[in-house]
């Protein structure tokens, strides 16, 4: 008789001491570290960037089709330019950045945080699902903004988690908030997204498999 009242106690404390084990995160936490790198482009303003993109386009579509850069066009183009030296823009040297900090950005989009790897973490965020049966959702993205994705952009890889629930879940409504736990994994694939405006690749850096899924309800 003891040991059976012994049992549903010890059951009991092997759950409390697993939930004990749940990393509560937040979604800057997903951020890997990058080497310190200087973006000369956000010392930009608004019009300047809108000047150095007006004028690599065109000087870029008259560098491989000529006949397209009417004279309006050319005009736009060097009327960037004048501005851009007046306000002593090096356009040169930001040409040559361009590539090097398109790089630099998509590595600290993809850098995952080492730390957290293999651990049991606990995140919310939104349910952006993936695949259906029915009703029910089994698989999703879980984002960190409602619209993520859709009609807002798409978030970086590390802000995107997918999810492959351990029960499947009723989606009362796109973007439904929840709480989800789990082992995080790192991974490095594309999924696509089936949206009313169309498909969309979508890149990932994270996983949870098996996650326990629970609405939630509460400041984010």
């Amino acid at each position: 008789m003891k040991k059976r009242l012994l049992l549903p106690l010890l059951f009991s404390l092997i759950s409390v001491a697993q939930a004990s084990n749940v990393t509560n995160i937040g979604w800057s936490d997903l951020q890997g570290k990058v080497a310190p790198y200087h973006d000369p482009f956000k010392e930009l303003t608004g019009e300047q960037l809108y000047n150095l993109s007006l004028y690599a386009r065109i000087t870029g579509i008259k560098k491989q089709s000529p006949e397209k850069v009417t004279e309006a066009m050319q005009k736009e183009a060097e009327d960037a330019k004048v501005m851009l030296e007046n306000e002593k823009i090096d356009i040169a040297y930001m040409f040559e950045q361009r590539f090097i900090i398109m790089k630099k950005r998509q590595q600290a989009a993809m850098a995952t945080n080492k730390l957290l790897i293999d651990t049991n973490i606990e995140i919310a965020g939104y349910m952006l699902p993936l695949e259906f049966d029915g009703e029910l959702v089994t698989e999703f993205l879980l984002v960190p903004t409602i619209g993520a994705c859709s009609h807002e952009p798409v978030p970086s890889p590390n802000q995107l988690i997918l999810v492959k629930a351990e029960n499947a879940i009723k989606a009362n409504s796109l973007y439904m908030p929840i709480k989800i736990s789990g082992i995080l994994r790192t991974t490095a694939q594309a999924k696509d997204l089936y949206l009313v405006d169309g498909q969309k690749n979508i890149d990932l850096s994270y996983r949870v498999d098996n996650a326990l899924v629970e609405p939630f309800i509460g400041t984010r």
